[in-house]
């Protein structure tokens, strides 16, 4: 007891002693409320301590109305700002902040000068629980300097401009701290985004090229179909080539790849990888060159080094024309290194680009007259790996004059490294590669159209003329195998050989590739148009490019339809049948209008209402990129054709088989849509608006119902400042998912309601389907996370991504609840109506 008395009468009154400090201080709550306050510091500000405890800073002590070029509260507040933020005090600069006098002496301010310190008070959870304010009246010191030298006062000015700019310069650094933290998060999460597209891409892949090739096996097939498989298989293999690329690219730039070193002939290794380029280039008419006779043997990863000699081979040999020259040679460099030569005789490399094109995405010929298709990695993995070996990979002017690669390795493996033994070569992949890589090369003008042997065996052909523009050999093939039975179908490689034969047939119709070598679509359309004599004759541009002002200038320049790869066979018909028939309606509509020019005006009526009709096609546009889709749209049409050409030839089996390719495209076809339509969600501008949720619901409604027999309750929906558009998606996406999971329900129910706080409006998608396990539930709104299989629930798990995606444009956010048989619950806060800031008002 006399222990406990001792303690109490030893501990002081800290209130007291703080109010008797002779300092001036204010201690202020994070809100900047005064909590306490020094004696002296309610003299000097000639205030009283009931006046002020509990009351704002900035309320108690506001800026002099008289003195326009005040600045006090704006700085001290600032400095305040910057204590909760780095929770570390922060001194002032002199500043002139005036107090205003009490009444009972005649109102009013009286001039002051402070230099002040704000000091942060942390407490055990590390956050700032109060700021002490303490401050100093120097007033008669500044007044002395006043009356001082200009160079004194000169000091002082100086010295107020140095705070201010140490202030923006503080500012700047924290913000410029955020953005790095931010783009260095934006770079992580896209790395992810490639590894979690190209896994997703290499599923349905498996289950496209695994039948295909029990196909082949199966004795059902005849030629045409034969043929038709293989090209659907190259393709697939193509495919999945640029998917591993991006596989590849993302590991890489994650720091997640190493080098397997084994035991390794590199001089057979050289020689087999550059053998199964021989075919391509005899077919090119290029003379191919292969010295690696010296025996060299190394210590490196032989996967990785077959793969860079793949790509450097594959490059030399896309840019070579007929009659050039590739070089592949094997040298050592000293006693510990090797050196690998790839030249030849194409254009080269300009100076300036040597080190760009080493970079990821990056393509020495950019714009719609690109010599070759590609994903820009093949280079850019070559390097990489190159670095891994600790190795160099450069390019520099061929004796042969064009491009020379060197790759540099060394023969050892680094120091501690685990060398394996020398593997078994593994061959069939990189032949398989090779063979779709160069598949389209083949020359289209080469190829023979059923019209032009029937000429030649003197049976004219009066049909309509079709000429298709396309450099991709197979894709070539399959727009004239589509367009044959209705037309004379003429092909070109280019569009200078395209412009050629247009001018010598005067087709009814054009079909054009955009990006071609020599000369792309967009310059065949202009080269076109810039002839009278083409003016009626439609164009058709196709393209894997979906931006709208591409599409819109290629309207605006004379093209009647822009269509998106991969596109339907019936689509292009279609579409090609009514160009032809509107045309050839044209032409004999002028050859009535000269023989009877009393019917005069009904045909220019007739000639506007088909222009008009004109008008009114919309391009098809849902596809992600040129490379991923050109292989797609060859497997899903060759498909089609196979079954109509061999459906009584082929058994249940068979069947099936073809099924699961052409289900297995279009699931691919609508998972790069989805992806294409959420990598947009941060991109596309918002346009703002109030709208009425009760209308674009049931709007939704009648997208997402297909097929549900239940029952549907919709609640009333406060309204919401929104872009309509986008929140069209969110309901259209949540719907959907409800119908999806509640129809297997004996008596499937969907409830929609809304309500509204103070400052949100919330809404509920409630169904009673399946359900989900709550411990999944951070899963839900990410790209990919799927908590069913595919098989029981279709799907390609965007859908909910996008949901969270838009919302969270709109400051809001979205989340679920549920258990597994009872149902889900989905629901999502967006700001009240005047929370939103404004954009184009697009109304209700």
């Amino acid at each position: 007891m006399s222990a406990q008395i001792l303690t109490s009468q030893a501990l002081p009154d800290f209130r007291v002693l703080f109010e008797s400090a002779p300092g001036l201080y204010l201690v202020l709550t994070p809100d900047f409320n005064v909590v306490a306050v020094s004696d002296a510091y309610l003299t000097a500000t000639l205030t009283q301590r009931s006046q002020i405890l509990g009351r704002g800073l900035f309320d108690i002590f506001p800026d002099n109305p008289d003195d326009p070029s005040a600045s006090g509260t704006r700085n001290l507040r600032a400095s305040l700002m910057r204590v909760l933020e780095q929770r570390k005090a922060d001194a002032m600069a002199i500043q002139k902040y005036d107090i205003q006098l009490p009444e009972e002496e005649g109102g009013g301010f009286v001039e002051r000068h402070w230099s002040p310190l704000n000091s942060p008070v942390i407490d055990d959870c590390g956050k700032v629980a109060y700021i002490i304010h303490r401050v100093e009246d120097v007033t008669e010191f500044v007044r002395l300097k006043q009356h001082g030298s200009e160079q004194e006062a000169e000091i002082y000015a100086r010295s107020q401009q140095l705070s201010e700019f140490n202030e923006r310069l503080q500012n700047a650094n924290t913000e410029l701290a955020r953005l790095y933290e931010k783009t260095k998060e934006l770079d992580e999460l896209k790395t992810q985004l490639f590894a979690n597209v190209s896994h997703e891409l290499r599923t349905p892949l498996a289950l496209i090229i695994a039948p295909i090739e029990q196909l082949l096996r199966s004795a059902a097939l005849d030629a045409y179909a034969d043929k038709s498989m293989h090209i659907a298989l190259r393709n697939a293999r193509l495919l999945l080539r640029r998917v591993n690329d991006l596989l590849d690219a993302a590991k890489l730039e994650a720091g997640q790849m190493s080098a397997n070193y084994a035991d390794t002939d590199v001089s057979h290794l050289v020689r087999l990888t550059a053998g199964y380029f021989e075919t391509v280039a005899h077919r090119q008419d290029i003379r191919y060159v292969v010295d690696c006779d010296i025996p060299v043997t190394a210590q490196l990863d032989p996967d990785k080094v077959q793969r860079i000699v793949y790509n450097l081979l594959a490059n030399a040999l896309k840019f070579t024309p007929a009659g050039g020259v590739v070089r592949c040679s094997l040298h050592k460099e000293g006693d510990l290194g090797l050196r690998i030569e790839v030249a030849d005789s194409g254009p080269g490399v300009p100076a300036e680009h040597r080190e760009l094109i080493f970079e990821r995405f990056r393509q020495g010929l950019g714009g719609n007259t690109r010599q070759h298709g590609g994903t820009g990695l093949g280079l850019a993995i070559a390097s990489d790996f190159a670095l891994l070996h600790d190795g160099s990979l450069r390019v520099a002017e061929a004796p042969e004059g064009g491009a020379l690669f060197m790759l540099k390795l060394p023969r050892v493996a680094p120091e501690g490294a685990t060398v394996a033994p020398s593997p078994e070569m593994i061959t069939d992949a990189t032949a398989d590669a090779v063979e779709a890589e160069f598949a389209s090369h083949i020359d289209v003008g080469a190829q023979t159209d059923a019209s032009t042997k029937e000429q030649v065996a003197g049976r004219p052909d009066t049909r309509p003329v079709v000429l298709v523009v396309e450099d991709n050999a197979e894709l070539n093939a399959l727009i004239r195998d589509s367009l044959r039975a209705e037309f004379r179908v003429e092909t070109a490689a280019n569009g200078k050989e395209g412009f050629a034969k247009a001018m010598e047939l005067m087709p009814d119709l054009i079909l054009s590739d955009i990006m071609m070598p020599e000369v792309s679509g967009d310059m065949l359309l202009k080269m076109l148009r810039a002839k009278a004599a083409f003016d009626e004759v439609p164009v058709i541009l196709l393209s894997a490019r979906t931006d709208d002002d591409i599409r819109v200038d290629m309207l605006r320049n004379g093209a009647q339809d822009y269509l998106i790869k991969p596109f339907s066979v019936e689509e292009l018909q279609t579409r090609a049948r009514n160009l032809v028939a509107r045309k050839l309606a044209t032409e004999r509509n002028r050859e009535l209008n000269l023989a009877l020019q009393a019917r005069h005006a009904q045909l220019q009526t007739l000639a506007a209402e088909l222009q008009a009709t004109n008008q009114e096609l919309q391009s098809f546009a849902y596809s992600v990129s040129h490379d991923l889709r050109a292989p797609l749209r060859a497997i899903d049409g060759f498909s089609r054709l196979l079954t109509n050409r061999a459906e009584a030839r082929l058994d249940d089996e068979d069947r099936r088989l073809l099924s699961v390719v052409r289900n297995n495209s279009k699931a691919m076809g609508q998972l790069i849509d989805d992806l294409l339509q959420f990598s947009r969600m941060n991109r596309t501008e918002m346009r703002t608006g109030l709208v009425d949720m009760n209308e674009v619901a049931r709007a939704s409604w009648e997208i997402a119902r297909e097929g549900y027999a239940g029952e549907i309750v919709f609640n009333h929906l406060p309204d919401v400042r929104a872009d309509r558009a986008l929140i069209q998606q969110v309901w259209v996406n949540l719907l959907s998912n409800a119908v999806k999971y509640s129809a297997r329900n004996a008596a499937p129910r969907i409830v929609v309601s809304g309500e509204t706080t103070k400052t949100n409006s919330m809404y509920h998608v409630d169904d009673n389907g399946v359900g989900f396990d709550m411990q999944y539930v951070n899963k839900l709104f990410g790209v990919f996370q799927r908590l069913h299989s595919a098989e029981e629930f279709p799907g390609t798990g965007i859908g909910l991504a996008i949901v969270g995606r838009i919302v969270a444009r709109h400051g809001g956010r979205a989340w679920a609840e549920s258990s597994l048989g009872a149902g889900a619950h989905f629901h999502f806060a967006l700001p009240a109506a005047e929370g939103v800031p404004s954009g184009t008002d697009i109304g209700r």
